[in-house]
């Protein structure tokens, strides 16, 4: 008898369900452990269910950084909606950042793991990718368009994620231990990165930056 077609919202629930379980996987054993035969055994289901929405493990995992891209842009694009000034806005984006990968370690790991597979083999993981960095370029092209930061707005949001990415790395990698912790570091970086005029911007706005 035929297996019956699924509707497309219970096939994009599944697909979650498969990458819920390969994150889980990942999480505990490491990349390498991640098999379509241990997804199949982590959901309990036949060990031919991955393959009925994946082609292979890879498209699995390009599929769930995909999904961890879009978590966080939808985190900053919750910051941008607010409609703060320009460098309060960069601010506290940046600080969403962070909160996200602290909450969630392991999916930040996957999501910049070095071992990727090149971008125009997926352009839909490079379209998540893109969308990210897009929200945040839209925030810095706001403080260039009122004369609060100099330069272009793709190269200052690269700097700004690069920033906030390499102090990620080395929080996560349990490296800052010489001296000062990811809390002490994130306001010095930003004050680094906007200076005094994001102090100003927060007073004009009424409130204390945070960091």
């Amino acid at each position: 008898m035929a297996r019956p077609r699924l509707t497309a919202e219970a096939a994009d629930g599944v697909r979650a369900d498969i990458c819920a379980a390969a994150a889980r996987l990942y999480e505990r054993d490491g990349y390498d452990a991640v098999t379509m035969r241990a997804i199949a055994a982590a959901m309990d289901r036949s060990q031919a269910l991955p393959y009925r929405y994946f082609k292979n493990k890879e498209h699995i995992f390009v599929a769930l950084r995909a999904m961890c891209f879009d978590r966080l842009t939808t985190t900053m694009e919750a910051v941008l909606a607010r409609g703060d000034p320009p460098l309060v806005t960069l601010h506290t984006m940046a600080h969403s950042f962070i909160t996200f990968a602290e909450a969630n370690p392991a999916e930040y790991r996957l999501m910049f793991a070095l071992r990727q597979p090149p971008p125009a083999e997926y352009p839909e993981l490079h379209a998540a990718r893109q969308r990210a960095l897009a929200t945040l370029q839209t925030a810095y092209q706001q403080a260039v368009d009122q004369g609060l930061i100099s330069g272009d707005a793709l190269t200052g949001s690269h700097v700004v994620w690069a920033a906030m990415h390499g102090l990620l790395t080395l929080h996560l990698a349990g490296q800052l231990t010489i001296g000062r912790r990811l809390d002490e570091l994130v306001a010095p970086m930003l004050d680094t990165l906007f200076g005094p005029r994001r102090m100003a911007a927060a007073k004009a706005a009424g409130r204390r930056p945070q960091g």
